[in-house]
């Protein structure tokens, strides 16, 4: 609304000027800015406010994780990072007699937490209990370890009953090896192209389950999957929601089902972990695309701007905490037969590789 009246005030002329001046003003701070580290703190302290909304969504993660870490509405990520440690230490050639100590009582205690606020799922407390046994078996007997096994023992009744389908470590050999070779995996790879055309016709829940499941397989730091899949398959809410991002002005009254993938940062106590819902998140995500495609699903991966606006909207529409971020959105559909995809040339591994000496 003022951009307009401005405009109405003031010859286009002169507004082109003063925003070329600002413009001006920018590229040379930034540039004073970028020569210390001191000045880059000055620069975003009270010229820039772009960072201040991740700053307090990586502070308020940490009070998050700390007060699930006491017990406050503890959640499993905690839980599935310290299991994952004892399973490394669990592999290890040559294994050590005694791993674990700085973290194992800390874990028992979470895991009293978890269970009694019924946060884990029937695979989580399987998994949990395999390492578990595992880890109590194989270790030496340390006060410390003496102290975590009796704990563990004590909580024994709040852990499934039945028998327990084992969970721990295994041989590698005893995969199954994939049947797919390479010339079809690099057809699947090369075939996907992202789509934006999509024909009106509803894309079955199944099927975006059954590719969500096959996504969570892909690596991800410690094992914790810091991110959540907010599944819109209605098309009038898929087109609402994928207009909110820019770039997707002139298509996204056609999106059938959109996919906001939103990265949790309460998963990690420290800033240097700031970054990892975004890597795990793409790792998932690729995974899951190429798993749309099998199934004759095209997808279009609708980059998310870190825009102040645009994070207030996306908050109110999927009810996110502060520390909850917005990722990607994923936009899903069966592709019209007639629809034109980018050809988008692709670097070769001569581009991109490099071999430091």
């Amino acid at each position: 609304m003022i951009k307009h009246i401005i405009k109405k005030i003031f010859p286009v002329r002169s507004i082109d000027y003063l925003q070329g001046l600002r413009e001006r003003v920018d590229i040379r701070l930034a540039i004073t800015a970028s020569r210390f580290g001191w000045l880059s703190v000055l620069y975003y302290s009270f010229y820039s406010g772009e960072f201040r909304r991740e700053m307090r969504s990586v502070l308020l993660a940490r009070k998050r994780y700390y007060q699930s870490r006491d017990g406050q509405n503890p959640n499993s990520f905690l839980l599935r990072r310290n299991i994952h440690r004892l399973e490394k230490g669990l592999i290890m050639r040559p294994r050590r007699d005694i791993f674990g100590e700085g973290y194992i009582n800390e874990t028992i205690q979470y895991l009293e937490f978890c269970l009694n606020a019924s946060c884990l799922s029937e695979t989580e407390v399987s998994w949990t209990q395999s390492v578990l046994a595992d880890y109590f078996t194989s270790v030496q007997s340390s006060h410390v370890i003496e102290r975590a096994r009796v704990a563990y023992d004590a909580i024994s009744e709040l852990l499934a009953s039945g028998d327990r389908v084992d969970k721990g470590p295994f041989a590698h050999s005893s995969l199954v090896p994939a049947t797919v070779s390479l010339e079809d995996f690099k057809a699947l790879c090369v075939g996907r192209h992202s789509v934006r055309w999509f024909e009106p016709r509803t894309v079955p829940r199944g099927l975006i389950d059954l590719a969500i499941d096959i996504a969570a397989t892909a690596p991800s730091a410690c094992n914790r999957q810091p991110f959540k899949f907010y599944v819109f398959d209605d098309p009038a809410r898929a087109q609402e929601v994928g207009a909110i991002p820019m770039g997707t002005a002139g298509f996204s009254h056609n999106f059938q089902s959109v996919i906001v993938v939103v990265g949790d940062l309460s998963a990690y106590p420290f800033e240097k972990d700031r970054h990892i819902i975004y890597i795990d998140s793409g790792l998932a995500v690729m995974q899951l695309q190429l798993a749309l495609e099998t199934q004759g699903l095209g997808s279009c991966v609708i980059n998310w701007p870190d825009i102040e606006r645009h994070e207030r909207r996306m908050a109110r529409e999927l009810d996110l905490e502060p520390y909850q971020r917005p990722v990607m959105l994923l936009a899903v559909g069966y592709p019209q037969k007639d629809a034109l995809v980018p050809y988008s040339a692709k670097k070769t591994a001569a581009d991109l590789i490099e071999r430091p000496k």
